[in-house]
């Protein structure tokens, strides 16, 4: 497994800064601009992305950047070290410790190691169905942007709402639904945690009416206690995102999930720490007979390349015919080279690149 190692490199990063083409806009907060932090090895490129204000690892910047130098440290130590390299084995159990104090900094440095020790995570290819995102904006723009993405041949949206008015937004949905049919466009909102609980279930059963698929993220993560009662209340499925990443994969999670009456996880590789943890997400809610899928966290091209291949691999190996929550890194003005675009809803590899 050491054989073909090239130990003349040291693992360095470097930040960097992505504009998006325009604001995007949630319950929680607007972003202009997004930072992220390349790992380099030779020609290898791997992506931490940790996002302020959702990534359970920051604190601040200062903070996050002395971890990620003291994983820099350790990683370049134990490579030029006199020992012998450690097998893939061992990275792992050293992953764990990062995996479980700072995710977003683990999910860069697995994908760095696997691509230096080759470790396989694809098979064979074949186009991924993703959900087309509307962001969160004025109704009339939100609207036009749903009515393009089905002209691109999106058979599911989601919708960022629960800021703005609820009738006005929704009076948009509604209009959507009119005009196609739950047989032919899956609808999904997303409220990053917006609603209020004291009117989330009136709300939700207006959605239900609509014909929505499912609602993310319906209550802010504080909350997670009113969500049995407010699932048993509801028709409309609950998904969980933002009170995933602030537990662990374990027997707790587990027992909690079992009671908390949600339907379907949403998972992000790159805030969770990596894709073993990922994994272990996905084996609990499939033993608890949960659907999942899996999200982007708005990473540059370079951490979406290496999301994509492993969604794919997972998708076709557990046969999860659900559209997953992946982009393209078309909002940002100053992207990386991309390896994937979209066709007709779904995520497909730029010329020779394989997934």
């Amino acid at each position: 497994m050491n054989q073909g190692l090239d130990f003349r490199y040291t693992l360095e990063s470097q930040k960097a800064v992505l504009q998006f083409r325009l604001p995007a806009q949630t319950s929680r907060n607007t972003l202009i601009h997004r930072n992220i932090w390349l790992l380099c090895w030779g020609s290898l490129r791997s992506e931490c992305a940790p996002l302020p204000g959702l990534s359970p690892d920051w604190h601040s910047e200062k903070d996050w950047e002395q971890a990620l130098a003291l994983a820099l440290r350790e990683f370049n130590t134990q490579m030029k070290g006199d020992s012998t390299p450690w097998s893939i084995e061992s990275w792992e159990t050293w992953l764990d410790g990062w995996r479980s104090k700072y995710p977003s900094i683990a999910f860069g440095l697995e994908n760095m190691i696997h691509q230096i020790y080759k470790v396989p995570n694809t098979g064979s290819f074949n186009p991924l169905r993703i959900n087309g995102l509307v962001w969160m904006n004025d109704v009339e723009t939100m609207r036009k942007e749903a009515l393009d993405k089905i002209a691109q041949g999106f058979d599911c949206l989601k919708f960022k709402i629960g800021a703005l008015d609820w009738t006005a937004e929704l009076d948009m949905i509604a209009e959507i639904r009119s005009l196609y049919p739950a047989s032919v466009l899956e609808i999904r909102v997303d409220a990053n945690g917006a609603l209020d609980p004291e009117r989330a279930h009136a709300q939700m059963c207006d959605l239900h009416g609509l014909q929505v698929h499912s609602i993310e993220q319906p209550l802010a993560p504080r909350l997670d206690p009113l969500l049995p009662d407010l699932a048993q209340a509801s028709s409309l499925p609950i998904a969980l995102d933002e009170s995933i990443l602030l537990r662990q994969p374990d027997e707790a999670s587990s027992l909690w999930l079992a009671k908390s009456g949600v339907k379907y996880l949403v998972l992000k590789p790159g805030l969770l720490g990596g894709f073993k943890v990922t994994e272990a997400w996905i084996q609990i809610a499939e033993d608890l007979g949960m659907g999942w899928w899996i999200t982007s966290a708005l990473e540059s091209n370079i951490g979406l390349s290496a999301i994509a291949s492993w969604t794919t691999h997972q998708v076709q190996s557990r046969g999860n015919c659900l559209a997953q929550g992946l982009g393209t890194g078309a909002l940002y003005t100053d992207n990386f080279p991309a390896t994937t675009f979209i066709r007709d809803g779904q995520l497909h590899p730029v010329g020779n690149w394989h997934l």
